[in-house]
């Protein structure tokens, strides 16, 4: 129960809150594959959820996400999440929000 994959929503039809528990079960269900999360920037992350990782897995796969020219993956408002590495298998991921700026009071934010 609490070790298994868990398939996270098609991301087209969510609301952005929704959408970031997507992105936080993908992470999650990474990081019980490896034993850990992905690390690295953004778009480092992003390339691991896409397959750059030891088996090829593609964790985004089936999923309509948003990825901008950077190869990052990007909130509805087109702005890059923010992803901190809390520890091996915890991290936090944060949405600037609408005003599109990080660290303000609309920031949507998930671990």
């Amino acid at each position: 129960p609490g070790n298994r994959e868990v398939a996270p929503p098609k991301m087209e039809t969510l609301t952005d809150g929704q959408a970031l528990e997507g992105l936080r079960l993908t992470i999650r269900n990474y990081g019980l594959r490896y034993r850990g999360n992905p690390v690295g920037n953004n778009a480092e992350i992003t390339a691991a959820l896409r397959g750059d990782n030891p088996n090829g897995a593609q964790f985004l796969e089936g999923l309509v996400v948003r990825v901008n020219g950077n190869g990052e993956l990007v909130d509805g408002w087109g702005t890059p999440y923010f992803f901190h590495q809390l520890a091996a298998q915890e991290m936090e991921i944060r949405s600037a929000g609408p005003d599109r700026a990080l660290w303000t009071a609309d920031d949507l934010v998930t671990r």
